[in-house]
């Protein structure tokens, strides 16, 4: 049965970003799977999303405070790990520092490093809407499955929908900015394109459409767009290594990303 309110309060517990359009998402383009206290109260969570022919993303894996220390977590994950390889697919995931020693005993390996960047009231950033063109999901599709290195077309289609105000995208760079609204912030990413300058001009614009606390999740090897959100006042909040089991070479194309949709979707 759907556990959505269950599962909002897991992520909210967790004090994570989610919101309903999130768990829907999630469930709808992958396999959630769970478990229940008697009386049927969701205590577990973790999904397990195909992303075409080659990898599949792990996520949402969370356990409510009082369940904790009873492995629930390790098997939502193996069974997630099994699900995806049953299909030929490479697991991949975002950890945090603590689950980065959870997953390299399991045969995860480091791609790349990104972090979490929070500003808390963006209207304070002094920036002007810059020129840009307007997002499709038929536009995007093929450079995100380039960029990313997996097809993810229910993502778009969400991600296109919900930042409607503020996407943007740059067909000179084969760019595009996309996000979403979130619990407590709004979160701009995905940020993809070939080109630094081309990354700032979009990350302008999407910041003069926004106002409040904003996320964005940006690579650490893209190191001047970090300065630029240095010097709009970004913060560092937490970081993330993107791992995938059993592989070392990164899917996709790391120096055409500049942020991530968020860890739960890659």
């Amino acid at each position: 049965r759907c556990h959505l309110e269950g599962a909002l309060a897991l992520s909210k517990e967790a004090h994570w970003n989610q919101v309903g359009a999130d768990w829907q998402l999630m469930m709808k383009a992958g396999n959630a799977i769970g478990m229940e206290a008697p009386g049927g109260r969701l205590v577990a969570s973790a999904l397990a999303l195909p992303y075409g022919n080659s990898f599949g993303w792990i996520s949402m894996v969370l356990v409510t405070a009082d369940w904790r220390k009873k492995g629930l977590a390790t098997r939502l994950l193996q069974s997630c790990i099994e699900q995806l390889e049953s299909s030929g697919l490479t697991p991949v995931l975002d950890a945090t520092p603590a689950g980065e020693n959870v997953y390299r005993p399991l045969g995860f390996l480091p791609h790349f490093g990104f972090q979490r960047w929070e500003h808390d009231a963006v209207e304070t950033v002094n920036v002007q809407t810059q020129p840009h063109d307007e997002v499709t999901v038929d536009d995007i599709s093929w450079i995100d499955g380039q960029v990313f290195g997996g097809a993810r077309p229910a993502v778009l289609e969400s991600l296109t929908a919900r930042s409607s105000r503020f996407s943007c995208s740059d067909k000179t760079s084969d760019g595009y900015l996309l996000g979403r609204d979130g619990r407590v912030a709004s979160q701009i990413g995905p940020i993809f394109t070939s080109d630094t300058a081309s990354a700032l001009i979009m990350l302008d614009h999407a910041l003069a459409k926004l106002r409040g606390r904003v996320f964005i999740d940006a690579c650490d090897h893209q190191s001047e767009f970090i300065t630029r959100l240095k010097q709009y006042g970004f913060k560092p909040q937490r970081p993330f290594l993107r791992m995938a089991k059993d592989r070392k070479e990164c899917f996709g194309d790391p120096a055409k990303m500049f942020a991530m949709a968020g860890p739960e979707l890659g």
